[in-house]
């Protein structure tokens, strides 16, 4: 009989080992059974306790499967496991590994709210990742709480972001869509010496400088002059009288229904380019966390402290299979594994090479190949954050 590798029980012991250095505080209790956890949740590819105890075997091999269940299920309901401390640690290691690749100190933040059907509302942060993204933060809230979108929650989130990345030299541009238009979010951001580049409503007040006129006029961000399919730049202006300051752009683009509007207070040149990372970026995590990934919206009756428990883990899964699928794509020994990524299509007489699948998926599909494969395939399990 052939060997098996990467064996459940290779798998859960690797996740000790970066546990043990990621979270070197993390109780007994805890250790034991999360990386086992971790598993059954790609594994099943659902953070459902049921489907997670289905998929787990070795030392729960001849406990009853409501047993394991309930076991999961007391985790996830532990008051002692604090998620928000977990991640924290686990994202901090992964920054701290940062391979840049771009000449540039650029690294765009993107914030956005997650729901889960009428159950659960997540503030999150995310960090570009290539076109994707990964999880950096979050905070989770029960059905549609208002808490969820309060400003000091809000500025809660900058700020834990902003501190994690005191440490390096990088410059943090946060992207955000018009619900974020807030003025109060925007001199937040810019008191704390970062750039953002976030979508305006086009019915917020302006008021600017009119040459023509020769006095300064009081329009909807919406009516300013601007070209078609030719970004408009305005210098300079200020949103709700005397309260913010910034550059303004509008791109009305064929490929957009309506004009992006976009406040500024670094480069109005680069507001547009830097503002459409927003969607991959943070698209594809809420993708990954539901219906491309691990189902969160299977989750309906968990208490609040259950989701956050999950939403964690999910969060470790999805930067775990994202950062495996880039060290997938950087390394040429893994070629042999034939894991078709990108293709080629011909546009305009031109032969372009488009990615056809996520590095989220690409991690997943390399882990599971290489679960119990019978050639020895490598998995890292360091949490290296590679750039794309």
């Amino acid at each position: 009989m052939s060997k098996l590798y990467n064996t459940q029980k290779d798998i859960t012991s690797n996740f000790e080992n970066f546990l043990k250095n990621a979270v070197p505080n993390i109780r007994k209790t805890q250790f034991n059974i999360i990386p086992s956890i971790l598993f059954g949740i790609i594994q099943a590819e659902s953070i459902a306790s049921s489907d997670i105890a289905k998929n787990l075997k070795d030392n729960f091999l001849d406990v009853k499967l409501d047993s394991v269940i309930k076991r999961i299920n007391r985790f996830f309901r532990n008051k002692l496991f604090d998620p928000y401390n977990f991640y924290k640690q686990i994202i901090s290691y992964s920054l701290s590994t940062y391979k840049k690749k771009h000449s540039d100190k650029r690294v765009h933040i993107i914030l956005d709210h997650m729901f889960s059907h009428e159950n659960y509302t997540t503030l999150m942060f995310t960090m570009r990742l290539g076109s994707q993204g990964i999880p950096i933060w979050f905070k989770c809230f029960k059905g549609n709480d208002n808490d969820a979108f309060m400003i000091d929650t809000i500025l809660q989130g900058i700020k834990e972001v902003s501190d994690m990345f005191s440490d390096y030299d990088f410059e943090l541009i946060f992207l955000a869509d018009r619900w974020f238009n807030s003025c109060d979010i925007l001199n937040y951001i810019d008191s704390l010496g970062h750039t953002y580049c976030i979508r305006l409503k086009k019915t917020l007040y302006v008021y600017y400088f009119d040459e023509k006129e020769n006095h300064i006029i009081r329009k909807n961000v919406g009516e300013l002059f601007h070209y078609k399919h030719l970004s408009t730049y305005y210098n300079n202006i200020n949103i709700t009288k005397h309260q913010l300051n910034c550059n303004i752009v509008i791109s009305d683009s064929k490929d957009t229904d309506e004009p992006w509007i976009i406040a500024t207070n670094g480069d109005s040149r680069r507001a547009i380019k830097d503002y459409s990372y927003r969607f991959g970026a943070i698209e594809c995590v809420f993708k990954n966390q539901k219906s491309n990934g691990f189902y969160l919206e299977k989750i309906s009756t968990a208490s609040l402290k259950a989701f956050t428990s999950m939403f964690c883990l999910v969060c470790v899964c999805v930067l775990f299979l994202t950062l495996l699928g880039a060290y997938y794509s950087r390394n040429r020994s893994y070629i042999k594994e034939k894991i078709t990524t990108h293709k080629n299509y011909i546009i305009n007489g031109k032969k372009i090479k488009k990615r056809v699948l996520s590095l989220f998926n690409t991690g997943l599909t390399f882990f599971k190949r290489a679960f119990n494969s019978h050639h020895y395939i490598s998995i890292s399990y360091k949490f290296i954050l590679y750039d794309i």
